[in-house]
């Protein structure tokens, strides 16, 4: 696995002086199979999942040896998300480098997925904004590693017409305008269930 911080001149598109917002919970909830989470994050991380699971590039309880065989042919940056194999963390990612595959913890702390120095209370919005940002800016690793982002490598190679439809619609117009279109209501609750761009 490859973690640390990254390289200050790496973050320039980065949150500059920013934190995240403090979630105020109550009471931790019941234990999980990983740790115990607070309400909040329970919630946080039950939508991720679901999210998740729809995007067609979660591929669940998959081990690094799996994650890197499937990138190996892989075009540079192509990515996918897996449970990560350690309690303490919920998802790994496993990118294309120029090297050959490797794996990166996504790590959850205070309500809040991150990657390096982005993060996002969704795992699939963190990974959008990783893939438009270092497009411009790699990531540069301590041990000299450099992380760019492109596409998500699917479970099934052919999407469904639906798919691609869902796709369009979020590139043409992003995720603010879909209120505004005029989709039949069976379109427009499969366009909200999945409104990214990756």
């Amino acid at each position: 696995m490859v973690g640390g911080s990254v390289q200050p001149h790496a973050l320039a598109h980065a949150h500059d002086n920013l934190s995240p917002p403090r979630h105020q919970c109550p009471l931790p909830a019941p234990s999980t199979h990983y740790r115990i989470f607070r309400n909040c994050e329970r919630d946080v991380v039950e939508r991720s999942i679901s999210i998740l699971q729809a995007s067609g590039f979660y591929w669940g309880p998959l081990s690094v040896g799996e994650a890197h065989a499937k990138l190996d042919m892989e075009a540079m940056g192509t990515f996918l998300v897996r449970d990560s194999s350690q309690g303490n963390h919920l998802f790994s990612l496993s990118v294309k480098v120029a090297a050959g595959p490797i794996s990166v913890r996504i790590r959850f702390q205070e309500g809040y997925f991150w990657l390096m120095n982005h993060f996002s209370d969704c795992v699939v919005k963190l990974l959008e904004l990783v893939v438009e940002r270092t497009q411009a800016q790699p990531i540069c690793c301590e041990n000299g590693v450099t992380l760019v982002f492109s596409k998500p490598l699917r479970r099934s190679r052919i999407p469904a017409l639906q798919e691609l439809c869902r796709r369009s619609i979020i590139a043409v117009h992003g995720r603010e305008k879909i209120p505004q279109l005029p989709l039949q209501p069976v379109l427009r609750k499969y366009v909200e269930e999945f409104p990214f761009k990756i």
